[in-house]
């Protein structure tokens, strides 16, 4: 009889809060750098997750407070074995994220596609969240257009954005009992229902692939501060009409929600920045062209559920934690975190044995 598949769970313990967190960040620091936007010693959420190996992907439920979570160039190059794509469906909160500078949020029900390839930023609410990790070498073979995707994986409340999310769900209720001899079918049955959503057009985020679009988002992030960042000023830099360059920002709430948005990202960075720490919140927001401190606070609220004096509290609260997390503490949970560790830098490298193999054909690549 096959063996079950192999499964990692850190969570609640014995361990203090604190401790918990630390666990939970070295388990997915392969991924992204976190950083808690709440005190990690009294959490509303203790951090929590579990992984599933399945062969040719691996699947992480992830269960946890506020979080920052950051993947920068100099995060990249040191995890550069672990530039896999990400699909994610979000259970519960909300999280506000940047992938290779296009912006898209996750909410309750929603699916979406991240590109560890690129820079991620994202702010995230406590939440629940569904995570697939795909190689690119199972992509190239099996799903080419997800190669280049980031952003809503379909268009939110559709019916192939109710099945993607159902789906992984109910994987999650499988996994558990599954066996290795089940991994060939559940690759084969989540693979098809992506092509099929792929190839039905409802792509969400196919205007991402466009040149013009990465350009048209690389200008706006160096120009944030100017106040003449306008829509005339874009189609006269590009040569675009109007009409096109509405059409290429539709997905995105149109140009003008886009430059808003990005700009109150690039605020929420630099006011979480040390080297910002001894000026004044106005003063830091002047300087993405936002100049209403009222209605600043208003916009902050409503993107990040947090007002600039909270992010700048917040940020204090990281380099207090940061000096904490250099620690070295040791404890059982170590093992799995550097099992976690493993299997997403192996993931990648190894052959695709569990793509087509025959059905008793054994599954090397999740023997850890």
């Amino acid at each position: 009889m096959s063996s079950r598949l192999p499964s990692i769970y850190l969570g609640p313990g014995d361990l203090p809060n604190e401790e918990q967190f630390h666990y939970w960040r070295r388990g997915i620091e392969a991924y992204f750098d976190t950083h808690p936007l709440v005190d990690p010693r009294d959490p509303p959420v203790v951090p929590e997750v579990r992984q599933h190996h399945v062969g040719s992907f691996l699947f992480i439920e992830t269960r946890a407070s506020a979080q920052k979570y950051l993947r920068e160039a100099d995060w990249m190059r040191r995890h550069d074995d672990t530039d896999h794509i990400l699909i994610q469906a979000y259970l519960q909160g909300r999280n506000r994220v940047s992938n290779g500078g296009r912006y898209f949020v996750q909410t309750p029900g929603t699916v979406s596609v991240v590109d560890l390839g690129r820079e991620v930023e994202a702010v995230s609410e406590a939440a629940e969240v569904l995570s697939l990790v795909l190689p690119r070498r199972v992509l190239a073979d099996r799903l080419p257009g997800l190669l280049d995707a980031s952003g809503l994986l379909a268009t939110p409340g559709s019916a192939a954005s109710r099945m993607l999310c159902g789906f992984l769900q109910s994987m999650r209720d499988t996994l558990p009992d599954a066996t290795q001899d089940d991994a060939p079918m559940l690759a084969d049955a989540l693979f098809g229902l992506l092509s099929g959503v792929v190839g039905t057009g409802d792509l969400h985020a196919r205007d991402a692939g466009s040149g013009t679009f990465a350009a048209l988002q690389r200008y706006i992030d160096l120009h944030l501060g100017d106040p003449d960042l306008t829509v005339p000023r874009l189609c006269k830099a590009f040569n675009l009409s109007r009409p096109t360059l509405y059409r290429l920002f539709r997905s995105e709430g149109g140009v003008q929600s886009y430059i808003q948005r990005r700009r109150l990202m690039a605020c929420f960075r630099a006011l979480s920045a040390p080297q910002h720490m001894h000026r004044r919140i106005y003063e830091v927001a002047l300087d993405f062209n936002l100049e209403n401190p009222s209605h600043v606070t208003a916009l902050f609220r409503q993107h990040f559920g947090m007002s600039p004096s909270e992010v700048r509290e917040a940020a204090r609260h990281r380099v207090a934690i940061g000096q904490w997390a250099e620690v070295s503490v040791a404890a059982p949970g170590g093992s799995d975190v550097e099992r976690m560790q493993q299997w997403a830098q192996e993931l990648g490298q190894s052959p695709a044995k569990t793509d087509r193999p025959d059905r008793g054909a054994s599954l090397r690549s999740a023997a850890v």
